[in-house]
This record gives structure tokens, C-alpha cells and sequence, in this order.
């Protein structure tokens, strides 16, 4: 077989790959949302967790994840086509190692979130999930740098959320 022909063959399996329409897309590129689903509406997250105060950053960052995915638009709750209720039910930190001193090196924090997504248009449920993360961080015998690693650790925690039940509604996946 000469080399031309080779060449030939193998552009050819290319270009079918290409144009074979596996029906595979960039994440963030396409919707597989029905039509009639474009606007969003998120109220504050519950908290029935042990940590007070978190569920409102944690709301925070998913609304912002979905502002920056732009492909739902987040409007007030009576123009909303879906409206996602969430409740932050598990809040935990534990020690992941400990320094030689006998003293909490690296710690990690786990959420766990329970969100029920109805479809506003259709009156009916669109999706009901459990969503767990965990970040860790490092601590130190100083306190406000632990603290602020902690901030840090759950910030990261609140976008992995965001970015996943984005990702669960809109690509389905």
C-alpha cells in the first residue's frame, strides 16, 4: 500500500469521526434543557446543619455559578421558569493528618446538600439530588490563618457545588 493511500485513510477516518454526530458537546456549550425552561430562581438555601450562617454564602455561589454559566438566566420567583430549594443538611470537619507536635495538620471540610429543582411552567419536579463535597486545608498553631484557610477550603467547597448542580440541570449530567 503506498503511502499516499495510507494518508487518504486516515483522513478519511478523521473527517467521519468528526461528522459522525455522537451527539457529544463542549460542557457549557450547549443546553439539554426543554425549550420552555430559561429562567432560574433560587431563594436562600435552609440550613439544618451545625455550622449557622454558611447557607447564605453557599446560596451565593451557586446563584454566581449560574450567572456565569449564562445559559439560565436567574430572575425574581413569579418570572422563573424552575426554582431550586436547597437545604444545607451536613456541615463536618475532621483532621486528615496530624503534625508531629500531635496537633491537626490538614483538615477537611464536607457539605452535603439536599436540592429539589421544580419546573415552574409545568408544575411538576425536575430534579431531586443529594450533593456531597469536601475540601481540605491546612492548619496552623495560628489561629486566624487556620480560619482564614477554612474560609478559603469552603469558598472552593461552595463553587464545586455551584458548578456541579449547574451541571446536573443544564447538561443533565
Amino acid at each position: 500500500m503506498t503511502h499516499t493511500i495510507k494518508k487518504f485513510r486516515l483522513l478519511f477516518f478523521i473527517l467521519c469521526f468528526l461528522f459522525s454526530g455522537c451527539g457529544y458537546h463542549l460542557v457549557g456549550t450547549g443546553n439539554t434543557l426543554p425549550p420552555h425552561l430559561k429562567t432560574i430562581f433560587i431563594p436562600v438555601f435552609e440550613n439544618s446543619s451545625s455550622q449557622p450562617e454558611i447557607h447564605r454564602e453557599l446560596t451565593s455561589a451557586i446563584v454566581q455559578s449560574f450567572i456565569t454559566d449564562g445559559r439560565l438566566k436567574v430572575a425574581k420567583k413569579n418570572n422563573a421558569d424552575m426554582v431550586v430549594n436547597g437545604n444545607l443538611i451536613y456541615y463536618d470537619t475532621r483532621a486528615a493528618s496530624f503534625s508531629s507536635q500531635d496537633l491537626a495538620s490538614d483538615i477537611i471540610i464536607e457539605l452535603q446538600v439536599d436540592v429539589e429543582v421544580t419546573d415552574q411552567v409545568k408544575n411538576k419536579l425536575f430534579m431531586k439530588k443529594i450533593l456531597k463535597t469536601q475540601w481540605d486545608y491546612k492548619s496552623t498553631s495560628e489561629i486566624a490563618n487556620s480560619e482564614s484557610a477554612r474560609q478559603e477550603a469552603l469558598e472552593e467547597a461552595y463553587k464545586d457545588l455551584g458548578n456541579r448542580l449547574v451541571s446536573l440541570i443544564i447538561d443533565q449530567f
